[in-house]
C-alpha cells in the first residue's frame, strides 16, 4: 500500500538523480542540447532548477523551505563556478535564471499560507502575524513534558499519550 513515506522515498530518489542529470548537463559536453527541445539557455536553467525546489520540498518535508532553496541556489552558484573549471562559459545571467526558477517554486510553495492567514486573519498585518507565530513557537518549546506513565521515548517524541498524561495524572 502507498504511503507518504514511500512518495518521500522515490521523490529522494528522483532529486537525487535529477541532480546528477543536470550536473553532467551543465558541466559535460552537452552545450547547447537544450535546443533540440525547443528552449533556450536561460529557460533550461529555471526549468531545471525549479523542478529541482520541487522535488527537495516533496524529499525533505521536516526541512524548512528557506533552508532548500538557500541550498538550491548554492547548488546553481556551484554548478556556474564548476564551469569555470570545465572550460565553459560560466555566467551571472544563468545563475540569475537558475535564481528565478528556484524563486517561482519558493513563491508557489507559500500560497496556501496566505490563503490560510487571509481567512484567519485577513486585517492583520503581516508583521504582526509574524510575531503572533514567534511567541506561539517559544511557549510551545517552553513547555516541559514530566515522563510520568509514559517511557522516555514518548516523552521525548511528545505522543499525546504522554502530553494526556501529564496533564490528567492518574487518580489513586
Amino acid at each position: 500500500m502507498l504511503t507518504p513515506n514511500h512518495v518521500v522515498t522515490a521523490a529522494k530518489a528522483v532529486l537525487f538523480l535529477g541532480a546528477a542529470t543536470a550536473m553532467t548537463l551543465m558541466l559535460g559536453p552537452f552545450q547547447g542540447l537544450e535546443e533540440a527541445f525547443g528552449l533556450n539557455d536561460k529557460a533550461a536553467h529555471a526549468l531545471a532548477f525549479g523542478g529541482l525546489t520541487s522535488v527537495a520540498f516533496l524529499a525533505f518535508p521536516k526541512m524548512r523551505r528557506n533552508d532548500l532553496a538557500i541550498a538550491a541556489i548554492l547548488l546553481g552558484a556551484s554548478a556556474e563556478i564548476a564551469q569555470l573549471f570545465a572550460h565553459r562559459s560560466a555566467s551571472f545571467t544563468d545563475f540569475a535564471a537558475d535564481v528565478a526558477g528556484i524563486a517561482v517554486v519558493y513563491l508557489a510553495s507559500h500560497i496556501e499560507s496566505v490563503r490560510r492567514d487571509a481567512r484567519e486573519r485577513g486585517a492583520m498585518r503581516f508583521s504582526d502575524i509574524s510575531a503572533q507565530r514567534q511567541r506561539r513557537r517559544r511557549r510551545r518549546s517552553s513547555v516541559v513534558m514530566p515522563t510520568t506513565g509514559a517511557t522516555e521515548s514518548e516523552a521525548a517524541r511528545g505522543s499525546f499519550a504522554s502530553r494526556a498524561a501529564s496533564r490528567f495524572p492518574r487518580e489513586a
